[in-house]
């Protein structure tokens, strides 16, 4: 057994990953165990099979207690954004004298919340503040060592379908693991992937991942606006596949070929490994036409968002489905009239879109183990 090893289990729109992990001195993480197994995935809010979601998470588990050689008994689960629910209310202390903000008394604005929401079929999470408001005008994102009258905060509150909870958590309690904590795919990006700096001023963060998308709003340390939609990169080898009539594992070779920006006379090709050609022109017009319909989905998205933010504010866009395809920055960037900039965990050694977020959640729950 390894001390203060944390666990987690990511689940992506096409496989169900567990991490296990320390954090290391200075910080960082260091991996002790990883494991993935594919599965039929989500859509819709739906997982399309728990019998093949079951053998995933089985074997997923199965496979890291076999590398750190002793039990699981104790895992964070990630929630997509497909099953989650954002939304956002106002806490308020007020004082009989000018009072000093301490990391305390902040704790207790948040534990004095009954966390009651109107939502029946959903439950609370995560909760934490988007920014903070001393004396009904200061705004601020950290108010401690202020004196105050009258201390608020809007908080972020990101919510998990009950379905998702009692079918998870009944797979888990099959395999013998009865203690778990549900935390939010999404939020954890937001908090691991991007400065504070930007998350204080407000950032879009899109996650395009094989068969599913998630568009969020972060502000401060929470989330301000959470949506999703079920299109992503594995659409586009479904469209190669059926065009060319040709393997899905070759349409995703093809796929990671691409170069949307080239504009060929139709004369120039692709080639893959089983020697055929395919023209650089055909292939990116069908790319293109999928990328438009997930750009259509992520602008609706942005347009809904309340707060809308300054246009010179980037999308930062991470995950598996497009983050490969050269020249989608510069394309997302003309579409959407936006700066678009890529974003992978901090870490050196996993920096990679496809494992944002796994590592996101691994990154988040030792903060929370701590």
């Amino acid at each position: 057994m390894y001390k203060d090893m944390v666990s987690v289990m990511d689940f992506g729109s096409s496989k169900v990953t567990v991490l296990v992990g320390q954090r290391e001195v200075n910080k960082s993480i260091r991996l002790l165990a990883s494991a993935e197994s594919e599965y039929e995935g989500y859509s819709g809010g739906e997982f399309i099979g728990v019998s093949s979601l079951k053998t995933a998470m089985s074997q997923s588990i199965d496979d890291v207690e076999r590398q750190l050689g002793c039990d699981i008994r104790d895992i964070f689960v990630g929630v997509p954004a497909e099953f989650c629910f954002a939304y956002d209310k106002l806490l308020t202390k007020t004082f009989s004298k000018k009072t000093k903000i301490t990391p305390k008394l902040v704790d207790s604005l948040f534990l004095d919340d009954d966390e009651s929401n109107p939502y029946l079929t959903h439950t609370v999470i995560n909760k934490s503040s988007l920014f903070y408001i001393v004396n009904d005008e200061n705004k601020t994102n950290q108010p401690l060592g202020m004196y105050a009258n009258k201390l608020q905060t809007r908080a972020g509150y990101i919510l998990v379908e009950n379905k998702f909870k009692l079918i998870v958590g009944g797979i888990l309690e099959g395999l013998d693991i009865k203690n778990y904590d549900f935390i939010s795919n999404t939020l954890s990006e937001s908090v691991h992937l991007l400065p504070e700096q930007k998350r204080n001023e407000g950032a879009i963060i899109v996650d395009c991942g094989y068969i599913s998308t998630s568009v969020a709003q972060a502000l401060g340390d929470g989330l301000k606006e959470l949506k999703s939609f079920s299109m992503g990169g594995g659409f586009i080898t479904s469209d190669l596949s059926k065009a060319f009539e040709i393997p899905f594992d070759e349409a995703e070779e093809l796929k990671h070929q691409a170069i949307v920006t080239l504009s060929p006379l139709g004369v120039e090709y692709y080639q893959t490994a089983s020697g055929r050609k395919f023209s650089i022109k055909a292939v990116n017009e069908i790319i293109l036409n999928r990328v438009d319909k997930i750009l259509v989905m992520v602008g609706k998205c942005i347009d809904t968002f309340a707060m809308e933010l300054p246009k010179y504010i980037p999308i930062y866009l991470t995950g598996g489905g497009l983050n490969y395809i050269e020249g989608i920055k510069d394309y997302f960037r003309r579409v959407l009239d936006r700066p678009v900039e890529f974003v992978t965990p901090k870490l050196l050694l996993y920096a990679k879109p496809d494992l944002s977020s796994s590592i996101s959640l691994l990154d988040m729950a030792l903060n929370l183990y701590k």
